[in-house]
């Protein structure tokens, strides 16, 4: 002390030279810094044996308080003193009372970091005493507020309280997980979820929600359940916990209780409790599905009504039991910017999904897919505004989300979707539906008149296809061949017409999203059939005319419905472009192309068997070797069977005119590889001559036959020689491999023969050539083609 004596004398005598003042008595500072050390040391020992040296010995509270408030008012009188006495009179020995001022700061900083840890030992003392009432909330408050101080002690921390605040904040952490485990541990015992399995073995999850917890242990509790369920729920809020419950709550509802109602019709069964419920969600006896088919529209309503109601009752005994609670952290009669209900939280957690699963899997399926149900669908959308309303009641969806209104109340747009998107899957399951089930396109005598039908297997005439046929050739611009087609493009003309008179009875948005639906039905049958029947179409031959006679069928059709329904339609839609004509070429091009890519199969099968079972080993050796007739001959009765099998299959089926060219092509190159074959060769013996002719007369004996088709007059053998390319030069190459050399200079004929008709000079004399040895008279003959 003796620096402050001296500092304390200086002031003395400098004051009685300036101001005549008594200075500042020595023993008065003396005896407050004095006190303050004493009330230091007794504070810091105090903790030291509680905190960290854990004595068994406890101070008394009030008493170190009274101790450490008593040092400070002192140190506030002198300090005052010292600011209107002292001050005038150091502002020249400054250098001589830093000193001084630092070691009264010291003091000062001492006081306040000894207070502060003072008042975290009680805040700590009330936060246990308040978790043991269950006043959770007091309890967190305490704790947070430890935290402030701990924050500040450390800023104002001198060196001997270091070890005691970390001593501090181990313990407000025990603290603190004590109190979020025994939160937990209230919210189990409310909410609690259970494995459980239904009387049928099946897998189910029970929710059982007690609102009458009582808060475990404790004696002097007075709280109510209620009161304790606000308690936690507020002080798991201010600790950073309840977002974490209720993302659990909320991802457990979802997938056990709302999802299944909304998906499947589950229904619930709920079991009331004096101080809560159990809720359990499992299948009904018939659970109501959404059914594809538009006459069975009521059943969809119904489902849709039944949905609203399970999800309002799992939601209405959810918020009667806990999801009321709302979030307090302030006082009574304060503002708290946080107030507000785990409603609330548990939509701004899963709201955005529930609506999407509930627009998609319930008021979608509700919509109709006719206009005529259109009334039924206004008991779905009073269901949904009734629900809607409540779930804003409750808190689970906010005033501005009107999603689910807006979409059940613009139906228009809703139903119009619905409804086109439903006659496009209509149209491609038809399109997906086997094609071998046909139908014929024929005449038949009614009133001395020819009239064009379409019937069944058993000629049962069916009126509705007829009659769009009817319509169709009304137009007397284009007429339709007898041939087949499937069921399945019939009832796909149906539904096209059926969605047209639709169009005309509706308004001009809606009739025109179906007109446009219409295209789309022809664009997606260019695209579906090939893909989807495109193994059939590679290996069964009438599967490919019978697509090709669809295709026709459906692009006469698409030729005039254009003009058919203009004047009908609504009167916006008759200035406008509207036809279908386009796609008729599309639709051409898709059957010609389907039936020419199986003629090119079938082409090169017929090609290849020729060249392994007749060429390699048969024909081309037939000059010096005749153990390949045989061959030959299995090689040439391979093909006509291929051949008759195709006449079998296509006669009944494509009209006679495709069938006579498509028959005719296959033949003509057959017909051309023969000749090729024949003429190629260098060397042909007079049996091999004879073999060769057997072999060909079989071809020529058989073709004329797959001309004629049965029941149809226009057709006839003698086709074969206007329809078949090479033909005659076929016949021709017979005639030559039996001539003799005379015969050949007269079928030339100085080159106005039939052989120089068919036959070129080379080719001609390549087979006089092979034919014939080597001789004058041979000479003669190949020196007169030319």
């Amino acid at each position: 002390m003796s620096l402050v004596s001296e500092v304390l004398a200086s002031f003395r005598g400098r004051g009685r030279e300036h101001s005549g003042s008594q200075g500042v008595e020595e023993a008065q500072l003396e005896e407050v810094v004095r006190q303050a050390e004493e009330a230091r040391e007794a504070v810091l020992q105090c903790l030291e044996s509680r905190y960290s040296q854990l004595n068994t010995a406890v101070q008394d509270t009030k008493y170190l308080h009274d101790r450490v408030n008593k040092a400070r008012l002192n140190v506030n009188n002198l300090s005052d003193y010292i600011e209107q006495e002292v001050l005038t009179g150091v502002k020249g020995s400054v250098g001589e009372v830093g000193g001084v001022v630092r070691r009264w700061k010291e003091v000062v900083i001492g006081l306040e970091a000894v207070n502060i840890i003072l008042t975290i030992h009680t805040l700590l003392d009330q936060a246990q005493k308040a978790q043991l009432n269950h006043n959770y909330l007091t309890a967190a408050k305490n704790l947070a507020t430890v935290d402030g101080l701990v924050k500040e002690a450390l800023e104002k921390e001198v060196e001997g309280e270091l070890d005691i605040i970390h001593v501090l904040k181990e313990e407000i952490l025990v603290r603190r997980t004590q109190l979020l485990y025994t939160i937990s541990e209230v919210w189990s015992e409310t909410v609690t979820w259970e494995d459980t399995r239904t009387d049928d073995g099946v897998r189910a999850v029970m929710l059982t929600v007690c609102s009458g917890v009582g808060g475990g242990q404790g004696n002097t509790n007075t709280n109510t359940p209620t009161d304790t369920l606000q308690q936690m729920v507020s002080a798991s809020f201010l600790l950073g916990e309840l977002q974490r419950h209720i993302a659990a709550l909320a991802n457990n509802l979802m997938k056990h209780f709302l999802q299944p109602i909304m998906k499947s019709g589950y229904k619930v069964n709920i079991t009331q409790h004096n101080d809560g419920f159990s809720m359990q969600c499992c299948k009904s006896p018939s659970p109501p599905s959404p059914s594809p088919d538009p006459d069975t529209h009521t059943s969809n309503a119904a489902r849709a009504m039944h949905i609203f109601l399970s999800l309002q009752e799992v939601f209405e005994m959810l918020h009667r039991t806990v999801l009321w609670v709302k979030v307090k952290t302030e006082e009574e009669g304060k503002e708290d910017d946080n107030n507000i209900t785990l409603m609330q939280m548990l939509g701004k957690e899963i709201g955005e999904d529930f609506k999407c699963v509930l627009i998609r899997d319930c008021l979608a399926e509700a919509v109709p897919y006719s206009r005529a149900q259109l009334d039924q669908y206004e008991q779905v959308k009073q269901s949904a505004e009734k629900f809607q309303q409540f779930l804003i009641e409750k808190g689970f969806f906010s005033e501005s989300d009107q999603s689910l209104l807006e979409y059940a109340a613009n139906v228009d747009v809703v139903f119009s979707n619905k409804a086109c998107a439903y006659i496009l899957d209509q149209a491609r399951q038809l399109m997906k539906r086997p094609l071998h089930v046909t139908l014929y396109i024929t005449t038949t005598q009614q009133h001395n008149e020819q009239t064009w039908v379409i019937q069944d297997e058993t000629e049962r005439v069916l009126e509705k296809s007829t009659m769009r046929l009817e319509k169709l050739l009304a137009a007397k611009s284009l007429n339709l061949p007898k041939c087949q087609i499937s069921s399945s493009v019939c009832e796909l003309v149906e539904l096209i017409y059926n969605t047209l008179d639709e169009a005309c009875q509706s308004s001009a948005l809606y009739a025109g999203r179906l007109f446009y639906t219409v295209r789309n039905i022809l664009t997606l049958y260019c695209h579906v059939v090939p893909t989807i029947h495109s193994h059939e179409l590679a290996t069964l031959p009438q599967q490919a005319a019978v697509v090709h006679n669809n295709s026709m069928y459906l692009a006469h059709h698409a030729i005039f419905l254009g003009h058919q329904y203009r004047l009908r339609l609504p009167k916006a839609l008759r200035d406008t472009t509207l036809t279908t004509v386009d796609l008729a070429q599309q639709l051409r091009t898709m059957a010609t192309t389907t039936f020419l890519r199986a003629l090119h199969t079938h082409r090169t099968a017929l090609i290849d068997t020729l060249r392994e079972s007749a060429l390699p080993s048969g024909l081309d050796t037939l000059g010096s070797d005749s153990s390949g007739v045989s061959r030959a001959h299995q090689g040439m009765r391979q093909v006509l069977h291929q051949l008759q099998l195709l006449h079998r299959v296509w006669q009944n089926v494509l009209p006679h005119t495709v069938y006579t060219k498509a028959i005719g092509t296959l033949v003509g190159s057959v017909v051309e590889e023969v000749i090729a074959r024949v003429v190629g060769l260098e060397d042909i013996s007079a049996d091999s001559a004879l073999a060769l002719i057997n072999i060909l007369n079989l071809l020529n004996d058989f073709v004329p036959s797959l001309f004629k088709v049965d029941g149809e007059d226009q057709t006839s053998p003698g086709d074969v020689v206007r329809v078949v390319r090479l033909w005659p030069k076929f016949c021709e190459l017979i005639v030559i491999l039996g001539a003799s050399l005379r015969d050949i200079i007269d079928r030339w004929a100085e080159g106005k023969g039939p052989l120089a008709h068919e036959f070129t000079p080379d080719e001609a004399k390549q087979l006089v050539r092979a034919l014939f040895q080597n001789t004058d008279r041979r000479a003669h003959v190949l020196a007169r083609i030319k």
